[in-house]
């Protein structure tokens, strides 16, 4: 089912429509890897000619070598624990989020042990990025999906309790804008774990409503 949601122009600084995908296919996904792709490959090439080295431009862009072509996979095998979000908006795909509903479960010590849907990914089309283009076209892609995987969270019965492992480079978006928690310790990769209680998750839905046109 397709939702309208609200995402801000930044150019506007207004709101506009854009389409909430609850499921999105392997086939999409691939389309958006269609998308983003060659914008990725153009953003890499132009931080190498301006001097930049290579480690300079991972810290910038540290999900540069993400292909959502392969993780489509997951949904390819039809695992019924995996599930796809995406946000559309003239015709290009503007954010895509994968989940997991089964295997993870939370680290804090007040619901330490509990269930949780845990992000597997998240990624934002690179033409938002302020990293990466010089005048990002769309704001609030990724509160929005996180916004999706609190709800979900509810469905699934835990109370709103989300958790991810963060890349250093976002890590200030998990705190300061979906009021996560992080745990000092390290996960897989060096990623700190971050994660949403479900007192920090009524309070991000209360606090931001975030203009949703379906509330």
């Amino acid at each position: 089912m397709n939702q309208r949601i609200l995402i801000l122009e930044q150019k506007t600084k207004k709101f506009t429509e854009a389409t909430f995908h609850e499921e999105v296919s392997a086939d999409q996904l691939s389309e958006a890897e269609a998308q983003w792709k060659p914008v990725r490959k153009a953003a890499v090439n132009r931080m190498l000619h301006s001097g930049k080295s290579p480690t300079e431009i991972h810290t910038l862009f540290q999900h540069a070598h993400w292909d959502w072509l392969k993780k489509a996979k997951a949904l390819q095998d039809g695992l019924l624990a995996i599930k796809c979000f995406g946000i559309e908006k003239a015709g290009r795909w503007q954010g895509l989020m994968m989940l997991q509903l089964a295997g993870y479960c939370a680290k804090l010590e007040a619901s330490r042990g509990k269930p949780l849907v845990y992000i597997e990914f998240l990624e934002t089309a690179p033409w938002n990025l302020r990293d990466i283009v010089d005048e990002p076209m769309y704001g609030l892609v990724g509160t929005r999906l996180i916004e999706a995987a609190i709800r979900l969270s509810i469905i699934e019965g835990f109370h709103g309790r989300v958790g991810l492992l963060a890349l250093p480079k976002a890590e200030q978006f998990y705190e300061k804008r979906c009021r996560m928690v992080r745990i000092e310790k390290a996960g897989h990769y060096g990623m700190a774990w971050y994660e949403l209680t479900q007192e920090g998750a009524a309070a991000f839905l209360k606090g931001g409503k975030h203009g949703n046109t379906n509330e």
